[in-house]
C-alpha cells in the first residue's frame, strides 16, 4: 500500500542505524582504540610532548582514550604568611577521544586549569566521527586544534588580532561626530 511507503523507509533506515551502532561499537573494540592509542603514541613522539595516555573503561561501549598533559607547578603561589607560600598547581589540558551511545567517536578536549584561582573554561567538542573516517591525518587533525587552543589559552591577551581598538582621549576625532560638530 502506497501509504506505507514512507514508514517503511523510515523503518528501514531506522534498522539500518541499529546495525551500524553494532559495527561502530565492534570496530572501536577490535581496531580503532589500539589504532588512536598508537597513533597517539606516534604523534607525541615526534613533537617531544610528555603527556599520560589512558583508557577510561568504566562503561563498556562508553570508553574513552584520554591524552592528558598533566599537572605542573602554575608559579603561582599564595601567600599564606609572612613566612608560608602555598603552591599552585595548573592542570594543563587533556585531548579525549570517547564512544559514544551511537558507537561513534567524539573527540573533545579539556582546557589547562589553575586550581583556586579560576572558574574552569568549559570543555571544547572538536568533532564527532564515524570509525570508517578514522585515519591518521584525522588524529592529526585533532592534536593540531587541541594545542591550537592551548597556545591560544596559554597566550591570552584582550588584543584580538583585527581588531580595531577604539581610542579615547585629547586629540583624538569622533567617528560619530560630523565635521563642524563638537
Amino acid at each position: 500500500m502506497k501509504k506505507y511507503t514512507a514508514i517503511k523507509e523510515r523503518a528501514s533506515r531506522y534498522t539500518s542505524i541499529l546495525k551500524q551502532v553494532v559495527e561502530y561499537r565492534n570496530a572501536w573494540e577490535h581496531n580503532l582504540k589500539e589504532f588512536i592509542w598508537k597513533t597517539s603514541e606516534k604523534i607525541l613522539k615526534q613533537t617531544g610532548i610528555s603527556a599520560k595516555i589512558d583508557t577510561e573503561e568504566k562503561f563498556e561501549n562508553l570508553e574513552s582514550i584520554t591524552i592528558s598533559l598533566g599537572k605542573s607547578i602554575s608559579g603561582i603561589a599564595e601567600n599564606v604568611d609572612d613566612e608560608t607560600k602555598r603552591t599552585i598547581i595548573k592542570d594543563k589540558g587533556v585531548l579525549i577521544f570517547s564512544q559514544l551511545f551511537n558507537g561513534k567517536i567524539q573527540a573533545w578536549m579539556t582546557y589547562p586549569l589553575i586550581e583556586g584561582v579560576m572558574q574552569p573554561k568549559p570543555p571544547k567538542m572538536i568533532g564527532i566521527y564515524g570509525p570508517p573516517e578514522f585515519n591518521e591525518d584525522l588524529i592529526l587533525h585533532n592534536f593540531d586544534e587541541f594545542f591550537k587552543e592551548l597556545i591560544e589559552w596559554e597566550n591570552y591577551d584582550d588584543d584580538q588580532p583585527g581588531q580595531n581598538v577604539k581610542r579615547i582621549g585629547f586629540g583624538v576625532s569622533h567617528p560619530d561626530l560630523e565635521e563642524g560638530e563638537g
